[in-house]
């Protein structure tokens, strides 16, 4: 699949560059090559002399709400065959490959040369929060939407970036948010380190442009060498090495075998339609459905 033209921007204002998702119908849903050009986007500015620090937004109500769904089981092999049957299950090489590029497109937000702010509002999981996680700052509208529901499609805790997600909540909240995938605000954010700030939905984008033009204040070099010491401090914490064991995990974690008795996402898609499957997920895991 090409990746759409306008289905991530970057535009420059002096020392601030907007890196915005474009897709606000899908509530900014973002394929495999939205998020390879998110990245090459991000390299971008990182590369631009006149920019000192990066705002990482969405176009619409919703910052980000995840993967394209169609689009990673296309992209992963899984679409059934046009006459219905079951598609060959790919290669571990092929998954991995893909994984490995997935990771490291994650651990380039997370190595970003120059401090990126994430805006929040409205719907902001899966790949979107995994951004959120892994940025400088973060200031969310109180009413924002978080939460790992991705981790009900068979992941159960598996993710790209575990060392990061504990020293963010805290061991028991990470296996919480990992576990349940329950739904949170933006003032929970808050009061759980995962953003800096959550205020009133009106007065978000005026609050992180003024944290935007208070960063930009420092020197070019001071907020370079400021980011590649404080990388090498996530280092001495595991900071890569988390994208590593996460590529391989992810791999495994979406290359399960189901029992009968046991909800199966893909096999639900393919008998009720992505929308209803996931209605269907949220029910089954927040106790109203039955295990099939």
């Amino acid at each position: 699949m090409t990746v759409d033209d306008d289905a991530v921007l970057l535009e420059t204002d002096g020392p601030v560059a907007r890196l915005i998702l474009n897709r606000p119908a899908k509530h900014n849903a973002m394929r495999f090559d939205d998020l390879d050009r998110l990245v090459e986007l991000l390299h971008e500015a990182e590369e631009d002399d006149s920019v000192r620090v990066i705002i990482l937004q969405g176009r619409g109500k919703s910052f980000c709400a995840g993967h394209d769904y169609d689009d990673a089981v296309r992209s992963y092999g899984l679409e059934p065959e046009a006459d219905g049957e079951k598609p060959r299950r790919p290669s571990q090489r092929s998954r991995l490959a893909r994984d490995r590029r997935l990771g490291m497109n994650y651990m380039a937000f997370h190595y970003s040369l120059k401090p990126v702010i994430a805006q929040i509002q409205g719907v902001c999981v899966g790949a979107g929060l995994y951004i959120a996680e892994l940025v400088d700052l973060a200031i969310c509208a109180d009413t924002a939407r978080f939460s790992h529901a991705e981790q009900r499609l068979g992941l159960a805790g598996n993710t790209w970036h575990l060392n990061t997600q504990i020293m963010k909540y805290g061991p028991k909240r990470a296996r919480e948010l990992l576990l349940l995938g329950e739904e949170f605000n933006g003032t929970q954010a808050a009061e759980w380190g995962l953003v800096n700030r959550s205020v009133p939905e009106e007065d978000l984008e005026a609050t992180v442009e003024e944290w935007a033009r208070k960063v930009a204040q420092h020197p070019r070099d001071a907020l370079v060498t400021g980011k590649a010491v404080w990388q090498m401090a996530l280092d001495s914490l595991g900071g890569s090495q988390q994208f590593w064991r996460g590529y391989v995990g992810h791999t495994l974690g979406t290359n399960l075998r189901f029992e009968p008795d046991e909800f199966n996402f893909l096999r639900e898609r393919s008998r009720l339609g992505t929308r209803d499957a996931f209605a269907d997920r949220d029910s089954h895991y927040n106790g109203n459905g039955k295990s099939r």
